[in-house]
């Protein structure tokens, strides 16, 4: 029998999502015990020694750390402590920048100074870890009210962003797991983790190509290393698509069930192909 350790996420880490992320790891693992396996969800941080598989949600470091050794002794760990890792924003803006993935013309800012020159609209992103608060990803109309909201996370602690040139056109939301499943809708209103998707208001639906959108989510997935994974992207008016974030492990709230059994089918298929 395939003994499994499921981890949740962090509260601290899964912000306005709590609730969703414990529910799709839970549908997991009642799809995972219909398939036979034995499923444990361990209360601390310690790891049972006879584990086949751990399926987890953590961007927790001591966890992480946990994880990695857990690899290093052969435990098959989805996602991987480095895939998490490489999700984190500056990590991933730059991992897919190597795999040639496109995305929206971005620069790295440690001063104010840097902000001035720059074209707006555009988005302001903390540039370590992920997005936890609100204030970790804004946008901003003019150089003005970029500094702002820089010098706002300078004030948490935060001594670097990213700014992104906005891009006009329609958000599409996508979750993946590995190859095998990718499902696209566009954002629904009432799920949005902090409202942002009201500034390039209602899609226009513009036309685009789903098997290179595809493409490009497999490419980002192979850059950071990501099987189970979602994002989103956003399409122009002429159809071009840019990949404006990717997450470790969503909490595929639109499509909960039909993920549930995919992610479990995978695991248990991970288990018989070592």
């Amino acid at each position: 029998m395939t003994k499994i350790v499921t981890i949740a996420r962090d509260t601290a880490d899964s912000p306005n999502m709590v609730a969703n992320d414990a529910a799709i790891l839970e549908c997991i693992t009642q799809e995972l015990q219909a398939l036979g396996a034995e499923v444990t969800h361990p209360e601390t941080e310690l790891l049972p020694a006879d584990t086949d598989i751990i399926c987890h949600m953590s961007r927790t470091p001591g966890i992480l750390q946990r994880l990695s050794k857990a690899e290093e002794d052969g435990v098959i760990v989805i996602n991987s402590a480095d895939a998490v890792k490489n999700c984190s924003r500056l990590k991933m803006t730059q991992a897919l920048a190597d795999a040639d993935v496109p995305q929206p013309e971005f620069r790295l800012i440690e001063s104010q100074d840097e902000l001035d020159a720059l074209p707006y609209p555009a988005w302001i992103k903390r540039a370590d870890g992920w997005s936890c608060h609100k204030e970790d990803v804004c946008y901003a109309a003019g150089s003005k009210e970029a500094k702002e909201i820089f010098t706002r996370m300078q004030n948490r602690g935060i001594d670097k962003c990213i700014h992104f040139k906005h891009i006009e056109g329609d958000i599409i939301k996508f979750y993946a797991v590995g190859e095998d499943y990718f499902h696209y809708s566009y954002p629904d209103p009432g799920k949005s983790k902090f409202g942002h998707e009201h500034i390039n208001g209602a899609p226009h639906r513009y036309p685009f190509d789903i098997v290179q959108m595809r493409n490009i989510v497999t490419s980002a997935a192979k850059a950071t290393g990501v099987e189970i994974f979602g994002g989103d992207c956003i399409v122009n008016d002429r159809g071009e698509i840019f990949l404006i974030d990717l997450n470790d492990f969503p909490s595929f709230t639109a499509v909960r069930n039909k993920a549930a059994k995919e992610i479990a089918k995978y695991i248990i298929n991970k288990s018989k192909a070592r």
